[in-house]
């Protein structure tokens, strides 16, 4: 029996993904395997190595969008709703500012509030 569990998001984008994860400070390797319950392994094209314990992997589903895997009963220094809603909320940052930049905006001011909410102030020339 696998201890493995598949949560789906809305993360479409590789480049960004990845980017984001090594933002929140991850090593992350791509096309390759994690481990889980007595050393059970799962394919998986991006795997964040944790420091402690099992790893986290995400896969690429058929309608596009990675799905966060892991056996989190072995997953140490964090847990799944903690880690989906930083690498979510981290992942929409990443995307909104490479969409601005793309735009030819500049981001000047970057805020977390005490909520967690993200503020950002960003300025183009013209």
């Amino acid at each position: 029996m696998s201890h493995f569990t598949e949560v789906a998001t809305k993360i479409a984008n590789k480049e960004l993904l990845v980017a984001c994860l090594k933002e929140l400070g991850y090593t992350v390797e791509e096309k390759t395997t994690i481990k889980g319950y007595r050393g059970q392994e799962t394919p998986v094209d991006i795997a964040v190595r944790m420091r402690q314990g099992y790893d986290i992997g995400f896969t690429l589903g058929p309608d596009g969008t990675y799905s966060f895997v892991a056996d989190w009963f072995g997953v140490q220094g964090t847990n799944q709703q903690e880690f989906t809603a930083k690498v979510q909320q981290q992942y929409a940052l990443t995307t909104v500012i490479d969409q601005i930049s793309r735009q030819g905006f500049n981001v000047v001011e970057q805020q977390r509030e005490a909520t967690g909410e993200i503020r950002l102030v960003v300025r183009r020339w013209v």
